[in-house]
């Protein structure tokens, strides 16, 4: 069984990308004092309230 650190009604999400694209991420969080997980946290909640669509495309 796996913990849920923050409490119930929680689950961990990990994520591989890119490594320009991790460190970008975290650059954008050093600058704001967050950690990377709170910041994606911010901008992916942000996102889904917008309600916009996110339009995916093959290359």
């Amino acid at each position: 069984m796996t913990t849920h650190p923050t409490g119930r009604n929680t689950k961990n999400v990990g994520i591989n990308m890119k490594l320009d694209m991790a460190e970008e991420l975290e650059r954008r969080a050093n600058s704001m004092q967050l950690s990377m997980g709170a910041y994606c946290k911010i901008i992916l909640c942000e996102w889904i309230r917008s309600g916009k669509k996110l339009r995916l495309e093959e290359k």
